[in-house]
């Protein structure tokens, strides 16, 4: 009979008002105060000898040597192995700034904060671990309508309206913890937004621990071209659409909180067996003109912005010549990413986590909703594509957005083929996970 135990733990990783905030290239001005506070939240399970962790990180994103560090830093206190914890980032755009990014490479990253936050991870994993106890686990899909839209195609783009649920019950049976997994940018809140906030997952994860009295956590998925369905492009410049309130941020996380708390009741738990695996992905880069023609379109791009000073952001022409100047901006800063790599591909692990019959595949990236739907295509298995996961590469764009444009496709430094690329490895990783396959035994 398999044995299973689970524990888990909330530390605090607010930061201090005064901070920058990250999230919007637009925002002007740092944080004046705290709507919601942030948290890392652990889910620690063992089963058969073999332990796992499940970390909801919640700021934008982590780079990939942070997390290899604190991934690190967990096995040394706790014994579970580096690659049996997954810690992904929920991608606020009201939090800290944790990575040095595409659309504001001149954010500073705070080392005390960071520091903060290694500690912080860390010991929520290690309390996770240590207060573990006779467990089951069941996995449940709620669909939720009225939440992600395609911000690209608002009409007709393809959004994922399933909502993965990892329910856990201590030996009594009583739900004691709740894992929701879905595929929506945070960002109801605009770059006019100078509190420090989680967004609609906050909400919805306060909710559930409200409904059951439990601990709850949050994992996106593939969620590049998901949000609320304002404009990307018009957001990145300023641009504020209507409905980017604290109230409708509450209204979503409460409508996603609701399609999980009314489908918790049908998942059936058990004692489960863990395994994990990873793979690479060899991801083909875009090729960029010289630096130096590179450099020449920022110049002109930031001399037209600097002529159109005084103008409101209504004006055509003066939001034309901002998109410019970020897209500019942008290309220089992933060309100059894109030429570490000569041969022209970066490889990018995807890291699988077997829990029961549900993968769990980290992606250090956001993808396209389309390019989660063909990675699940591509398994035979039931996988959830965890995004931002382990680390943070940006964007990747289904292969017809390429030829569309826009701030995504310019915000990405990956081929039009990388979309193929990544199917084929998540098939492969499938394969190496497959619930038949015999666990190897071990902490």
């Amino acid at each position: 009979m398999t044995l299973l135990q689970a524990g888990w733990s909330k530390i605090a990783i607010t930061p201090e008002t005064g901070a920058t905030l990250t999230g919007f290239s637009a925002r002007e001005g740092v944080s004046t105060g705290v709507h919601d506070d942030l948290y890392v939240r652990s889910l620690a399970i063992e089963s058969e000898g073999r332990a796992a962790a499940l970390v909801s990180v919640e700021v934008l994103a982590l780079d990939g040597d942070f997390v290899g560090m604190v991934k690190h830093a967990i096995e040394r206190r706790s014994g579970i192995p580096e690659a049996n914890i997954l810690i992904a980032c929920t991608h606020t755009h009201a939090g800290p700034v944790t990575v040095k990014s595409f659309f504001n490479p001149d954010e500073k990253v705070d080392e005390t904060y960071m520091a903060r936050l290694a500690a912080a991870i860390e010991q929520s994993v290690v309390e996770a671990w240590e207060r573990r106890a006779p467990a089951s686990v069941g996995w449940g899909v709620a669909r939720v309508a009225g939440v992600g839209v395609n911000r690209r195609d608002p009409e007709h783009g393809y959004v994922d309206q399933d909502a993965g649920i990892l329910k856990v019950c201590d030996g009594e049976g009583a739900v004691r913890a709740v894992l929701i997994h879905y595929a929506c940018h945070p960002t109801v809140l605009g770059p006019n937004n100078l509190l420090v906030t989680g967004d609609f997952p906050s909400a919805a994860l306060a909710e559930v621990e409200r409904a059951t009295g439990s601990f709850a956590m949050f994992f996106n998925g593939a969620q590049g071209d998901i949000s609320m369905g304002h404009s990307s492009d018009l957001s990145a410049i300023g641009v504020i659409a209507p409905g980017r309130t604290f109230e409708h941020a509450a209204e979503l996380g409460e409508r996603l909180a609701g399609a999980v708390l009314a489908e918790l009741p049908h998942i059936a738990t058990s004692a489960v067996t863990l395994d994990s695996a990873s793979v690479l992905a060899e991801m083909p880069l875009k090729n960029y003109p010289p630096s130096e023609e590179l450099a020449r379109e920022s110049r002109i791009a930031e001399e037209r912005l600097e002529s159109l000073a005084g103008r409101s952001i209504e004006d055509p022409e003066l939001r034309q010549a901002k998109t410019e100047a970020l897209y500019t901006s942008i290309n220089q800063y992933l060309a100059g990413f894109n030429s570490e790599y000569p041969a022209g591909f970066l490889p990018l692990e995807l890291r699988g986590l077997r829990i029961g019959e549900t993968v769990l595949i980290g992606l250090p990236a956001e993808a396209f909703a389309e390019v989660g739907r063909n990675m699940k295509s591509a398994c035979r298995s039931k996988i959830l594509i965890v995004g931002l996961a382990n680390g943070y590469l940006g964007y990747i764009p289904c292969r017809q957005a390429h030829f569309e444009g826009g701030y995504e496709i310019v915000s990405s430094r990956f081929a039009p083929e990388a979309e193929d690329a990544l199917a084929a490895a998540a098939a492969k990783l499938a394969i190496e996970m497959s619930e038949e396959r015999k666990p190897q035994h071990g902490a």
